[in-house]
């Protein structure tokens, strides 16, 4: 019994990289460059700065001669569980049952995400492109930190125990980390008068960890005059995963300043896989370690955007631009992985392993929408406010796991921009407010009975010089 529920949420865990490691929500990607965040990430038919590599290829043919910027995010998370976990007995125990109650609110972690950008003009290659660059940020900055104590401690259960206190007390760790970085060389064109079009080469570098607890059942039979009586034993398991990938794929953009106030944007991201090595690691106090090597493919969905941007909308000075996103989700209907099971394939049959080798996935594509402003007081200092809709592409039917936590999301934005001749400095901040999870009479490991709900704040900065 031990042996295969400690491996199967060691599958499970893994499986969260799915939604997690894509390029929409699931977890938090860091929108590339504060100016861009202040206005909801709504910046596909703008794309006027350093972050079009990002949002909009083509949009650097707007960057005037050669510019370097450096940019930092500060990436918080504070989510929280209210609820229960339950275990019920099985065979001759069939009616005995353990119930605790949970009630934590994750520990406030900063989470830095750097950036590097340049641009420059073609030189020898003007006759092929405009304008070139490089650039390397963050994809992907986000995790969660709980108090193992704070989660489930022995006093918490209304009914049954843990069977070993000292593991709860010492190894109880719930936590997880997940940094993706891109470097991303660029090129652009205008090809008419108004119409440019970019791409870009995106190579990926991923590194995932994450702790959890999984409670092992078994059932103790102890022999009394009146007979056989039956006892719930509930074992804490400590898992951690390590894994690393890289992935590959690219980005093309095209955008159309149909006037002198109007321009318009497209924006495709192709579907990038990311091969994952690793390993996953079970401690408990009544067995050796067991480490287990896993490696497996997650695929990215490919996305479609467009948008626009209105200057000196309603009055001279205001910018008003709206986005809206499409990603493939529902493309994506597998997982394969391929585990090293050690001696005795891990307590499972040759079918129970090939089972949890390839798992199926039921999400749904999504649809974002985002709309900001951007308005200029004077030559030098402009404002931005902005809004952006991010629904998660994950399910209430689907496994879930308040270490990784995921919802749908209202993001609201607002920042400031300073310029000079020769530099720029923009300043943003974002609250992404999670829409509440209620879980109810799951049946399966989750064990995520109850309220759950997490947000993020990111504030961010940018400095750009030109030369």
């Amino acid at each position: 019994m031990h042996s295969r529920g400690s491996m199967l949420i060691t599958c499970v865990a893994l499986l969260v990289l799915g939604p997690v490691l894509a390029l929409a929500n699931g977890f938090y990607t860091p929108t590339v460059g504060p100016r861009a965040s202040a206005m909801g990430g709504a910046f596909m038919g703008l794309a006027d700065d350093y972050s079009a590599v990002y949002w909009n290829p083509a949009g650097i043919t707007q960057i005037k001669g050669m510019e370097l910027t450096v940019t930092g995010q500060d990436v918080i998370s504070f989510a929280s569980r209210d609820g229960f976990v339950s275990y019920e007995g099985y065979g001759d125990a069939e009616g005995l049952f353990a119930r605790a109650h949970v009630g934590a609110t994750s520990e406030a972690v900063n989470r830095i995400a750097p950036g590097v950008f340049f641009y420059t003009d073609a030189g020898p290659l003007r006759s092929v492109f405009d304008k070139v660059g490089i650039a390397a940020y963050t994809l992907m900055e986000y995790g969660s930190k709980w108090d193992g104590d704070d989660v489930l401690s022995d006093d918490d259960f209304l009914l049954g125990d843990f069977s070993d206190t000292e593991l709860v007390g010492d190894m109880q760790d719930y936590e997880s980390s997940i940094r993706t970085y891109v470097f991303s060389p660029i090129v652009a064109k205008e090809i008419v008068p108004g119409l440019s079009v970019g791409l870009t080469a995106n190579i990926a570098y991923s590194h995932f960890t994450l702790s959890d607890v999984y409670m092992d059942l078994s059932v103790e039979t102890i022999e009394t005059p009146s007979g056989d009586e039956y006892e719930l034993d509930i074992m804490p398991v400590q898992v951690t995963d390590d894994v690393t990938g890289w992935g590959y794929g690219a980005t093309a953009g095209m955008l159309y300043r149909a006037t002198r106030q109007v321009s318009f944007g497209l924006m495709f991201r192709t579907a990038m896989k990311i091969r994952y090595e690793g390993v996953s690691r079970n401690v408990r106090s009544d067995e050796p370690d067991a480490e287990y090597r896993s490696d497996f493919d997650v695929m990215h969905p490919g996305c479609l955007g467009g948008g626009f941007a209105y200057r000196d909308f309603l009055f001279d000075g205001l910018t008003m631009t709206g986005d809206v996103q499409w990603t493939a989700w529902s493309t994506i209907d597998t997982l394969s992985r391929d585990i090293v099971w050690g001696a005795g394939g891990g307590g499972w049959t040759a079918e129970e392993r090939a089972a949890f080798e390839t798992t199926e996935f039921n999400w749904e594509d999504t649809v974002e929408v985002g709309i900001g402003f951007d308005y200029r007081l004077g030559r030098s200092l402009s404002l931005n406010l902005g809004y952006r809709n991010s629904p998660s592409p994950v399910g209430d039917d689907n496994y879930y796991d308040f270490v990784l936590p995921q919802s749908s999301k209202d993001v609201v934005a607002a920042g400031v921009s300073y310029r000079q001749d020769f530099w720029r400095a923009a300043f943003a901040i974002e609250y992404h407010t999670g829409d509440e999870r209620m879980i109810r009479d799951t049946e399966d490991i989750t064990n995520m009975n109850g309220k759950h709900l997490d947000d993020v704040l990111i504030p961010s900065l940018s400095f750009t010089y030109a030369f």
